[in-house]
């Protein structure tokens, strides 16, 4: 029998750990860093709408990345995100942000809007996964620093009331006074 001649051994980079595997802890790494994953669908999108939106994203805290759903799935077993690989089907892309989940739902939402091609097709926000309708919903909440300023304003307008209760005595006599000289 003849020995079958394999040729010369290749060193891979990174100490022999292949790349997938290391796209895959990458891609764990991420997931695990952001707050909010969207899904899309990217299909339809030439080259220069996926920079541009990219682009567009990357200032409010976005990175978006197209995946490949095999590697996408595994580092998503890898964290507690594992949901997300029931939204994979077909070419797919991922929104990871680290920003407030209702302002990233509505950043995606405005671009799907503006990019006809690009499809929210689920997320994973607030530690549950979310189909497109949820996150359409999410997106058309106020956001958290708004809410925040109305609780602040229905806690200060009491005490803001109170304070005038209490002035109003005062200034009253003041008036008096002057009224009198």
């Amino acid at each position: 029998m003849a020995k079958i001649k394999t040729g010369p051994k290749v060193k891979r980079k990174g100490g022999g750990i292949p790349a997938k595997s290391r796209a895959v802890d990458a891609l764990a790494e991420q997931l695990r860093g952001s707050t909010a994953v969207i899904v899309t669908d990217y299909r339809g999108l030439k080259v220069g709408e996926l920079q541009d939106l990219r682009k567009r994203l990357r200032p409010k805290g976005v990175e978006y990345h197209v995946v490949k759903n095999s590697l996408f799935t595994r580092a998503a077993a890898k964290t507690e995100r594992g949901s997300l690989a029931t939204l994979l089907a077909g070419p797919t892309a991922v929104a990871l942000g680290k920003i407030d989940d209702v302002e990233l739902a509505k950043g995606m939402v405005d671009e799907a809007r503006l990019l006809k091609s690009l499809r929210i097709l689920g997320a994973y926000i607030g530690g549950q996964a979310m189909s497109a309708d949820d996150v359409n919903a999410l997106a058309k909440l106020p956001s958290r620093a708004y809410l925040q300023g109305q609780i602040v304003g229905s806690l200060q307008a009491p005490l803001a009331q109170l304070t005038g209760l209490f002035q109003a005595p005062a200034q009253n006599l003041i008036y008096v006074l002057s009224a009198r000289a």
